[in-house]
């Protein structure tokens, strides 16, 4: 009799861990990915950084940037110098963007651009800025254009030389900034879509005002730090995604198989 009751148990016990077992599996759908730069070293050839989204929007390395550990696989190292930087090979903006998320882990000392496809025409994700109430501050931005330029910003200071998780969402109905999985500060967006008309082509590393590949950078306050994985995809991702990719394995693609975050990005950032 016993033993019955103990069986009973169990299965009631597994019957309720079972749904908590299948939430926390998640993962990120790829749909809609645009570009991964992962920095790893098998993804750094010939002076490129390779786009291993598979649609080949692949960067050229200027200047004096280094790949280096961290921890698992590697980041790229910027200097801080306006010289040196990624310019984004074949992915530029002519259309209006209906939704966006893009999203990095940083580690950096001071302000500097993240990304940038101008913000005068389409948009621009930093540690820190250059206007209004964000200037000289190292607050996470993301400003947009149109009609006139949407400069905002959130509200954590991640410039502290430690890793952070760090995501910029724009759904049409609103603008969000996600700090190391969790929602830091939202805002109704000012247009339902992003983009003023003239093609930009994008920088990692730098802002961009060019209209062609590797053609002109601004403004010029240039990425001083370590950048990993970063992703650009054209929809907003939800909260579990965004969470997942600030928490949860090794590659952000897959699920554990026991539905168990056991390597985070949490535990293996903090090296350099």
């Amino acid at each position: 009799m016993k033993s019955v009751h103990i069986f009973r148990l169990l299965m009631l016990g597994l019957i309720l861990i079972g749904p908590v077992l299948v939430t926390d599996a998640q993962s990120v759908k790829e749909d809609d990915l645009i570009m991964y730069y992962s920095f790893n070293k098998d993804a750094v050839k010939g002076g490129d950084v390779l786009d291993v989204s598979g649609n080949k929007n692949d960067g050229l390395i200027k200047g004096k940037l280094k790949s280096v550990e961290v921890k698992v696989g590697e980041g790229m190292e910027f200097p801080g110098v306006a010289t040196d930087y990624i310019s984004v090979r074949e992915h530029h903006y002519v259309d209006p963007i209906e939704e966006i998320t893009l999203a990095a882990w940083v580690k950096a000392p001071i302000r500097g651009m993240i990304a940038s496809w101008d913000r005068s025409e389409f948009f621009r994700f930093a540690v820190g800025d250059d206007v209004g109430g964000n200037a000289g501050t190292t607050f996470v931005a993301f400003d947009t254009c149109c009609a006139c330029c949407h400069d905002w910003f959130g509200k954590t200071d991640v410039a502290d030389d430690k890793w952070h998780h760090l995501v910029a969402w724009f759904d049409g109905k609103e603008k969000r900034i996600y700090v190391d999985g969790k929602l830091d500060e939202k805002i109704g967006a000012p247009t339902k879509v992003i983009g003023a008309g003239l093609s930009r082509y994008g920088f990692i590393g730098i802002g961009s005002e060019a209209g062609a590949f590797d053609a002109a950078t601004g403004p010029t306050w240039a990425y001083k730090g370590i950048l990993d994985e970063f992703m650009l995809f054209h929809r907003p991702l939800t909260e579990k995604e965004i969470e997942h990719l600030a928490n949860g394995p090794e590659n952000p693609f897959d699920v554990d198989p026991n539905g168990k975050m056991s390597t985070t990005w949490a535990d293996i950032k903090d090296i350099r």
